[in-house]
């Protein structure tokens, strides 16, 4: 549907806007008890440089660096692959992310908490004063939530074990630094060095 807006000289699509939903602020208390009590099965590869305490983008810059120099120093071409991903935590599938939590062997009383808390997570549309229907929520998770990072570092944390398992891309010292994620990258090599 194409219900098109002229705005600023710029013409606006239904497209260009996607549903988020906010956390409450009982819901962050809740989400931090949660963190606290679980953290243990929050852990992702060291290839990820979000959401980690201590760690920034300016981290995976300077690893992604030293991988590229340390490969054109050693005369070996470097391909860089950047992937974005575009609204991302709003497509996040519940059900898939509920399976990477079994295959981390979560406890069964943690991942039926979560499987309700997402089951009555509802939302409503908001346009100046008017408010739609309330409509459950069906993938995706909340922005500004405490648990929100950690449970897309875990959803796409089996991306960086894919990667690893080829036994392809760059090695430093058999660690692998073909993939890295903050921004997704990935580094192959063509020859070795």
């Amino acid at each position: 549907m194409k219900n098109n807006v002229n705005t600023n000289n710029k013409t606006t699509t239904v497209d260009d806007f996607r549903g988020i939903s906010i956390s409450p602020v009982i819901s962050k208390v809740f989400e931090h008890c949660v963190l606290e009590r679980y953290c243990d099965y929050f852990t992702t590869s060291d290839n990820q440089f979000g959401f980690k305490k201590g760690m920034s983008c300016g981290h995976a810059i300077y690893t992604l660096r030293s991988a590229i120099d340390y490969y054109v120093n050693n005369d070996t071409t470097v391909n860089v692959c950047s992937i974005g991903l575009s609204k991302a935590f709003d497509r996040m599938n519940h059900y898939t992310l509920f399976l990477k939590l079994m295959d981390r062997n979560i406890p069964s009383n943690f991942l039926f908490l979560l499987e309700k808390w997402f089951s009555v997570s509802i939302s409503c549309v908001k346009w100046d004063s008017s408010y739609s229907e309330f409509f459950q929520l069906l993938c995706g998770v909340r922005q500004c939530g405490v648990l929100s990072p950690f449970l897309f570092a875990i959803f796409v944390d089996s991306i960086v074990d894919r990667v690893k398992a080829t036994g392809l891309g760059c090695y430093l010292n058999s660690v692998c630094v073909s993939v890295f994620c903050y921004m997704l990258t990935t580094l192959y090599y063509l020859r070795p060095p």
